[in-house]
């Protein structure tokens, strides 16, 4: 559900980014290896989840830094095919595992309800933060990759602290968290809200139909053509 809202805020107007081509199913799939790797390991299904979609959302940031938010190859998609993937991924490997490690873990784990004041700091935490990525830099799938990424962060980080068993590494608290990233996204609406944020390519052509209007007109300024279309 969270991935679902915070799609709806991010989704891009302007680039082609297919839920079915090719780079979604390998994000998949890279998900699915992740996820099943920690949680047969573990014997629990929050490493799996918390490393799966880590890795996905730490890539696009990589790329982001890379490239820039509003390049092609930043894709929230990408993220939520990775985190998938690390969903389904913990789940087989939780089967997989041996049962003894599986009791192990479940004997150690803690009390961790949906319904916890954690949750709705977690929740709110992320709106605010995401919100204001979102609107400085005019992209909200900059908001939401990098307000999932402090969450899965801050979750990694406590599981480095405190064990893989503690409710203290939650990925319950990173969804609370992802949720209230695509809500804060939602907020500042979609990646194509200004124009000089369109993509290169976009921009060129709009520059080019503006130019052969300015021309058209008489008007001497492809750019003040372009601002006052």
């Amino acid at each position: 559900m969270a991935l679902g809202v915070a799609l709806s805020a991010s989704k891009p107007c302007l680039a082609e980014d297919d839920w079915l081509g090719g780079d979604k199913r390998a994000h998949f799939l890279g998900g699915v290896i992740v996820g099943g790797v920690f949680s047969g390991s573990t014997g629990a299904h929050a490493p799996g989840v918390l490393m799966g979609c880590g890795v996905g959302v730490f890539g696009e940031l990589i790329e982001a830094a890379r490239y820039g938010w509003f390049s092609p190859r930043v894709s929230a998609k990408d993220f939520a095919a990775e985190c998938a993937g690390g969903l389904l991924g913990a789940y087989i490997g939780v089967r997989v595992a041996p049962d003894d490690r599986v009791a192990s873990a479940n004997a150690k784990k803690e009390n961790d309800s949906w319904t916890s004041g954690d949750k709705r700091g977690h929740f709110l935490g992320g709106m605010v933060v995401s919100g204001l990525v979102a609107n400085y830099t005019d992209s909200a799938t900059a908001g939401l990759l990098s307000g999932c990424g402090i969450g899965a962060a801050g979750e990694l980080i406590d599981a480095a602290k405190n064990g893989w068993h503690s409710k203290h590494a939650s990925a319950k608290d990173f969804a609370a968290a992802c949720l209230g990233r695509g809500s804060g996204c939602f907020r500042r609406g979609p990646d194509c809200a200004r124009p000089h944020r369109l993509e290169p390519a976009v921009l060129r052509d709009v520059a080019g139909g503006a130019s052969s209007r300015c021309a058209a007109t008489g008007t001497g300024s492809r750019r003040g053509c372009l601002a006052n279309r």
